[in-house]
């Protein structure tokens, strides 16, 4: 198995845009436009993907002593998933915080902290503070983080009965209760009467789907199937355009449908056969997959200002100009944020 997928890192970073589009429709124009309203569904790719990566590292990395310590090896990974993420989560919402005050000035900066300060501990999943936000975007981060310590955890305590039992009744329960909750999985960032917040069952769910992944590559690891390289770029390209064509103009239940399909993308894009693996795996991907975390908690930090100078605007300008900006963001402030030692 390659140490690192570059096409995947590609396809990470173009949900992160299609996110983007989807950001756009719902801060700007969800009253009077239904272009990219199923956007949201991206995001189910990027927790799956988490999911599988999470087992591959368990698969590759974790030793017996952590198999013995299985509640500090999981401190241990958070850590260093914190590490990684938390700089870019903390310079995000300082700087939406700051275009709240400062250029929309709809918000006193004494308010910054009373009504933020679940996001910037990323503990808003549990709703704390319910109806508002600085920087809604990072309730992704959040479930990630929690989802990701109960999920961590669970494997390393038993991962053969984690895999064959406990998923199968995770992913019931999960999807089972978002499904009679919300019905939908756009739904499930707002905090209802359930604690915790729907937002961490979504991202419970997604992660063991994308632990599921990983077992079935595994397993189909030194499978060679009869002309698989014409059958994963047909599925590689149905799931993804078909997918992006379905979302750009439809949101309902049957969103839960696309879960199955990007488990089946992301086994088949990680096995490598198809033609646009070969011609995605470049420098480049890689250096755009490194930009996704950035760029999508850098989405209002783009939006609001753009709300501001150009009012008028219509969704297609304002996705034409925000998708190359948050790129630019982010690229600044990630190099900005290499210069400071955490």
């Amino acid at each position: 198995m390659k140490k690192q997928n570059r096409a995947m890192e590609l396809y990470r970073f173009i949900s992160a845009a299609m996110i983007l589009c989807y950001h756009c429709h719902w801060f700007a124009f969800r009253e009077t436009e239904t272009a990219f309203r199923g956007f949201y569904l991206f995001v189910e790719l990027f927790f799956i993907l988490s999911g599988f990566l999470m087992m591959r590292s368990v698969r590759h990395r974790v030793t017996a002593a952590d198999r013995a310590d299985p509640a500090g090896a999981t401190v241990r990974y958070i850590r260093g998933r914190l590490r990684q993420l938390y700089p870019h989560h903390v310079l995000s919402w300082v700087l939406v915080a700051g275009i709240q005050i400062y250029l929309l000035k709809n918000i006193w900066p004494i308010q910054v902290l009373q009504i933020g300060w679940p996001e910037l501990l990323l503990v808003n999943i549990f709703g704390f503070v319910r109806g508002e936000y600085i920087n809604i975007v990072c309730w992704y981060l959040s479930a990630l983080v929690f989802s990701s310590i109960v999920v961590y955890y669970l494997i390393l305590r038993c991962e053969d009965t984690f895999i064959k039992v406990v998923a199968p009744i995770l992913l019931v329960v999960c999807y089972g209760t978002l499904f009679d909750r919300a019905e939908c999985l756009a739904a499930t960032i707002l905090f209802t009467r359930y604690a915790p917040h729907l937002g961490f069952m979504r991202g419970l769910a997604d992660l063991t789907v994308g632990c599921l992944a990983f077992r079935a590559y595994e397993w189909m690891e030194d499978v060679k199937l009869p002309g698989e390289a014409v059958l994963s770029t047909l599925l590689e390209a149905a799931v993804f355009l078909t997918s992006a064509l379905y979302m750009y103009r439809c949101s309902s239940r049957y969103d839960f449908l696309f879960v199955p399909l990007f488990f089946a993308f992301v086994i088949s894009v990680f096995r490598g056969r198809s033609v646009f693996t070969h011609l995605f795996d470049n420098g480049l991907s890689a250096w755009l997959g490194r930009q996704s975390y950035a760029y999508y908690l850098n989405n209002i930090v783009v939006i609001y200002p753009y709300m501001y100078l150009f009012p008028e605007s219509n969704i297609w300008a304002m996705c034409w100009f925000c998708v190359p900006a948050c790129l630019l963001v982010s690229v600044v402030t990630g190099y900005g944020l290499k210069k400071i030692t955490w």
